[in-house]
């Protein structure tokens, strides 16, 4: 597939910006992640997306909790595990349609919690890399 141009690339994040600001109500920024992950190590990407005041947010732990065979337990095991093992900072991946990752929520923050994890926001991990 051919990569977007500059005014390709500008255009998309002008109408995805304009449809978050229909759909929701306020303005996404700075917060962006790049779809799939496709981009974000892309210094043209990056330096449109801090043009337009965003600064894109990937992840360290991924569950693919949107697949049809995931459970609750499963989706739970697999995020605290790959958050003790990433360490401090981790940033994880979830989704918010798939009932299995609404299930899991509760018991995911009661372990990590118990395993001395703390919560901080985005912009306290991103600063702090």
């Amino acid at each position: 597939m051919p990569a977007l141009s500059d005014l390709g690339l500008t255009a998309d994040i002008d109408d995805a910006e304009a449809c978050i600001r229909d759909v929701v109500g306020i303005d996404p920024r700075p917060w962006f992640r790049c779809p799939f992950g496709e981009g974000a190590d892309d210094p043209r990407i990056l330096q449109a997306l801090a043009a337009h005041g965003y600064r894109n947010v990937h992840w360290d732990v991924a569950v693919s909790d949107w697949e049809d065979d995931r459970t609750a337990e499963g989706v739970e095991n697999d995020v605290v595990n790959g958050v003790l093992t990433h360490g401090d900072g981790a940033i994880v991946l979830l989704h918010t349609w798939p009932a299995p990752t609404v299930g899991a929520l509760a018991p995911i923050l009661q372990r990590l919690r118990s395993n001395g994890c703390h919560f901080v926001t985005v912009a306290e991990v991103l600063d702090g890399q």
